[in-house]
């Protein structure tokens, strides 16, 4: 049985000690998860990640509109004593069927969301074009570049060589392969009633 977790982790390990980038990434804080693809195609999402803290680096936010607070919350996640700031979703089996360099770009390109803190929250790449700064092909060309730093830093055979199979070629020389899905955390949302006190007017004589 080929676990798909398991081994996603031990490449994310060999990604962060031989690429400066992301030197400030703990894999041991990242959940690697499955989802299905709507469609065995190739062209779609390949994977997801997901914060578990908002923006302003906390486990809710609040956000005023009118005469209304909404309150967005959501649960702390523990593996043990280990708190989760990520979770990162491939879908499946989509992402296995992309080519070796395809699958290492599409893990680039989540690594860099994380903060430059490993905080939690995701990086802000521009003040107004937030995760992808102000070209997405800009973004992608970065990301390339940084997947060839790391193949030449000569990458660990035995742990990205999983990445060189389909999934149908996993199933075939594994007999099995396990994939772990974890749902999204549950967000929650309270609504409250602004109780701003109105300034009073001073009379003019």
């Amino acid at each position: 049985m080929f676990d798909f977790a398991y081994h996603m982790h031990r490449l994310l390990e060999d990604i962060v000690q031989k690429v400066p980038l992301f030197s400030h990434i703990k894999p041991h804080r990242i959940l690697v998860s499955c989802a299905d693809a709507r469609s065995h195609g190739d062209y779609g999402t390949w994977a997801q990640i997901y914060p578990m803290k908002y923006e302003n680096g906390h486990y809710s936010i609040r956000e005023r509109q009118g005469s209304k607070i909404y309150l967005f919350k959501t649960d702390r996640l523990k593996m043990g004593r280990t708190e989760i700031l990520y979770i990162i979703y491939f879908l499946m089996p989509r992402f296995q069927n992309l080519s070796y360099f395809e699958k290492l770009e599409t893990i680039f390109h989540e690594l860099y969301h994380m903060s430059p803190e490993f905080d939690g929250k995701l990086r802000v790449v521009h003040p107004r074009f937030i995760f992808h700064g102000l070209s997405i092909k800009e973004y992608d060309r970065n990301i390339r570049y940084w997947v060839r730093q790391y193949l030449n830093a000569k990458p660990s055979s035995s742990k990205n060589r999983f990445l060189e199979y389909s999934f149908r070629e996993l199933e075939e020389k594994f007999g099995k392969v396990h994939l772990v899905y974890i749902p999204e955390p549950k967000e929650t949302l309270r609504v409250m009633m602004s109780h701003r006190k109105k300034k009073k007017k001073l009379k003019t004589v």
